[in-house]
């Protein structure tokens, strides 16, 4: 949707690659409506080279920050675009081990989603650490103080939960509090923006899916498991 409408702060990519301005608005729309496609089309038919081009598009797109001089801690943060599709790759077993398949697919995918849980907690308190605009404006307006230390304490605070999840990845306590401050923190911005901006909270659905995710894995029963691994959904 953000290619649709134009999205400003997508323009330093796209001069990252000596693309003007002009060329870059006109190029939005596509690529705009190309993700659309994607995302539609993953949800309706699974499709390997679907979630392979999923795969390769949110790791480029995240790798584009700091291409474009921002921090590398908006490559991190973005874990939870690039992680969901690299599960859903392994679950539905297309990764050949030898002549084998589905090897210890269940690991593997927890092994991910938690690696990628605990980078997009560290990549956000890193980025709040540096007091990205962003943030401080999303917890200005929910006043949080966000002068002085406040922004390192909270900063601190995200990257000690990222490294948690590898000690309390079993605790679905532990996951549904992630699950609330995410959610909780992504939500602000159509709270502060325009209803548009709700977007923005839609785009970083990982964030917060993923704990859930762990947490539907966390209950699920030994005699229902196998239906996650299999190609029929």
């Amino acid at each position: 949707m953000w290619g649709l409408v134009q999205k400003p702060a997508w323009i330093p990519f796209f001069n990252s690659f000596g693309i003007t301005d002009e060329i870059a608005q006109n190029l939005m729309p596509l690529i705009g409506s190309v993700d659309i496609f994607i995302g539609l089309s993953i949800l309706f038919s699974v499709n390997k080279i679907l979630i392979l081009w999923a795969i390769v598009w949110t790791l480029f797109t995240a790798f584009l920050r700091p291409v474009a001089g921002m921090s590398f801690g908006e490559f991190f943060e973005r874990a939870g675009n690039f992680g969901p599709p690299i599960a859903l790759y392994l679950l539905l077993g297309y990764v050949t081990i030898g002549h084998q398949r589905n090897i210890n697919t269940k690991q593997i995918v927890l092994w991910v989603l938690r690696c990628c849980l605990s980078l997009l907690l560290i990549g956000h308190g890193w980025l709040a650490i540096e007091k990205h605009s962003t943030i401080v404006a999303n917890l200005s307006f929910v006043n949080f103080p966000t002068e002085g230390s406040n922004m390192l304490y909270f900063g601190l605070f995200e990257v000690s939960l990222g490294l948690m999840v590898f000690l309390f990845h079993r605790s679905n306590l532990f996951l549904w509090t992630v699950l609330a401050f995410k959610l909780s923190t992504e939500f602000i911005y159509p709270l502060r923006g325009q209803m548009y901006d709700v977007f923005e909270t839609i785009e970083r659905m990982g964030d917060y899916l993923i704990p859930f995710i762990l947490i539907l894995f966390n209950v699920q029963k030994p005699q229902t498991q196998s239906f996650l691994t299999t190609k029929t959904f």
